[in-house]
């Protein structure tokens, strides 16, 4: 009976270990839920599970060197199956290997979503796959540049919108890609769609900077998935100020994003040019007061005030020029 016990036992230690170095990754605690996969790792150093979340928590804190051994022994040991590793190591590399590891995660992802029978499971490992895409198109767009992808591009990404219908990150993706290609249109209208999936119900707004009219997409509205990471938004703020004559869409999602995290200085100097562009120096002026408080602290040669001292000669410079215009 003693032998039984033990044998059952240390399965459900790993169980439990694993449950808790997630846990303590969700709050935050990347130390704590390193100490416990060190530990369980070094009892069970060839559990297939162990290995996964070992090899993720280390990349987390940053052990490269150690993150990547740890993911490219679990692959090793099972190719074929736990996508997750692939997209972790795939982050912790460069170029073609970079590309190489997502392109085989998203190969395993797909034969996952193809056999879940659950349609919620499903749904939610489409979601991953769309994501996982949007990050391949993106690594190969900043590895191989846009005329080298285009065509393998436009496709994965046609099949990322077909895995997440509602998701807008596709499209501003492909807008990115058309960007560079400089194909300015087409980038326009690829990010239109995008915003028209969750820009309205900021600011009520379609893809050609019209108003929309609202009793045209109430039946839609209810289906809407939540507002886009904060990370993307400022992205679509950076394409908007690049692609449209009006930043005026952009500030608005500036001004919402400040209003999640006021403390985000790149938000700042991006609203600063912003406002600049629009001819707003009031406003412009007022957003470089902030960021010169919130600098006050920082030594006068770093990055930020470098910044922050061009945007301030800048906007001296503009005021000047608007000064000799009507005298």
């Amino acid at each position: 009976m003693a032998s039984v016990s033990a044998k059952t036992k240390k399965p459900l230690q790993v169980e439990e270990g694993i449950e808790e170095a997630q846990t303590q990754m969700l709050f935050g605690n990347y130390e704590k839920a390193l100490e416990i996969m060190s530990q369980l790792h070094a009892s069970e150093p060839d559990n297939l599970e162990v290995l996964d979340m070992y090899g993720t928590v280390l990349a987390e804190v940053g052990d490269t060197v150690n993150a990547t051994a740890a993911l490219k022994k679990a692959i090793g040991m099972c190719p074929d199956e736990g996508h997750e590793k692939y997209m972790y190591l795939s982050q912790l590399v460069e170029g073609d290997e970079a590309i190489g590891y997502s392109k085989k995660g998203i190969e395993v992802l797909r034969k996952a979503v193809l056999e879940e029978a659950d349609p919620v499971s499903r749904e939610e490992l489409g979601g991953q796959l769309c994501q996982a895409i949007c990050s391949l198109v993106e690594t190969m767009l900043s590895s191989k540049g846009a005329d080298a992808i285009a065509e393998e591009a436009t496709s994965l990404l046609l099949e990322a919108g077909k895995h997440q219908p509602q998701s807008p990150e596709p499209l501003q993706v492909l807008a990115s890609l058309r960007v560079e290609q400089g194909k300015v249109e087409e980038a326009r209208q690829a990010l239109g769609k995008s915003l028209e999936f969750w820009l309205r119900r900021g600011v009520g707004e379609g893809e050609d900077g019209m108003d929309v009219d609202d009793d045209d997409l109430a039946d839609a509205s209810s289906q809407q998935p939540p507002l886009p990471s904060f990370e993307f938004r400022f992205e679509t703020a950076k394409l908007i100020m690049e692609l449209e004559e009006s930043a005026e869409k952009a500030i608005d999602i500036l001004d919402s994003l400040l209003e999640e995290n006021d403390a985000n200085l790149d938000v700042w100097f991006l609203l600063t040019l912003a406002h600049q562009g629009m001819g707003q120096l009031e406003e412009a002026a007022g957003c470089l007061d902030h960021i010169e408080q919130a600098l006050s602290s920082f030594p006068e040669d770093s990055i930020e005030k470098q910044n922050l001292n061009t945007l301030r000669s800048d906007l001296d410079r503009i005021k000047q020029e608007m000064q000799e215009q009507t005298k």
